[in-house]
């Protein structure tokens, strides 16, 4: 089937890109933010959470904590290439 039709790819790229921006903007905000209690800074740590639990189980708890965003984005676009090598272009 192709890509462009099928609303599991757009689905599925569209969440993994919004994981990979939101670990983008908690990397930017944690150079203006210094209040640990902030609710901007509470939002991006929930919605990004989930994936830096998953990296940490893919990696078995080896990456440093400081690391952890980059090899969160390093995942999520491996994940992204295999969707778009699942549903190739016909």
């Amino acid at each position: 089937m192709f890509a462009g039709t099928n609303p599991v790819f757009y689905v599925a790229n569209f969440l993994l890109a919004t994981a990979m921006w939101l670990i983008l903007g908690r990397l930017f905000l944690s150079l203006f933010i210094r209040n640990p209690r902030n609710v901007v800074w509470q939002i991006f740590l929930v919605a990004t959470d989930p994936v830096y639990r998953v990296s940490r189980v893919l990696t078995a708890h080896r990456i440093p904590e400081r690391w952890l965003s980059l090899v969160s984005l390093g995942w999520l676009l491996a994940a992204r290439l295999a969707l778009v090598a699942l549903f190739p272009h016909q």
